[in-house]
């Protein structure tokens, strides 16, 4: 019953969210509700933050894409329970920390235990095992430092295009009609 209950508040809940509206109010709405600490100007567009949710800690201006998962414990502990009875009420579990300033891609998954530091970029589809420092673009299974964030900026520098608060179709014009063709090609 309460599985039907959450599908229907969650359509409810889309016919009066849009968008990025939907992102940075309804989902951060939840992950309040479910325990995680979330600081301001965030976007979360997805909201798997595991069985402890309270142990996740997010900062200011962070986005959460699609398919995120936080993993707050490590289920490996099933083999412990099973070796000795000293360890048959055992957990391994572990508080996340991610910083200010930070976007997680697509599909990525945060172990437990890990911090991030501010001003980083989380690759989609990474895997995060370990702890990073900020300023960083982290990628990869597991993930690793790629660069620094200057060195990401200085790369992607011709291809920075000021597009933001565009309708769809003035965004469509730009591209299309008066950014340097040589701004669209592969880096």
């Amino acid at each position: 019953m309460k599985s039907l209950l959450n599908k229907i508040y969650y359509k409810v809940a889309k016919l009066f969210y849009s968008g990025e509206k939907y992102a940075s109010s309804f989902n951060i709405d939840i992950a309040r509700k479910k325990g995680v600490k979330v600081g301001k100007d965030c976007r979360f567009y997805s909201t798997n933050f595991s069985t402890e949710p309270y142990l996740v800690e997010i900062g200011n201006h962070v986005t959460i894409t699609a398919g995120v998962r936080f993993v707050t414990h490590d289920g490996a502990a099933w083999v412990l329970r099973g070796l000795d009875k000293k360890y048959e009420k055992t957990n391994i579990l572990g508080k996340i920390t991610i910083g200010n300033n930070v976007f997680i891609g697509f599909n990525s998954i945060i172990l437990p235990g890990v911090e991030i530091g501010d001003n980083t970029v989380i690759a989609a589809g990474s895997v995060v095992t370990k702890s990073f420092t900020g300023n960083s673009i982290i990628g990869g299974v597991p993930a690793k430092k790629i660069k620094d964030l200057e060195e990401y900026i200085k790369i992607n520098e011709k291809h920075l295009v000021d597009t933001k608060g565009l309708n769809s179709e003035e965004k469509k014009h730009f591209v299309l009609n008066k950014m340097d063709s040589k701004q669209l090609k592969q880096k």
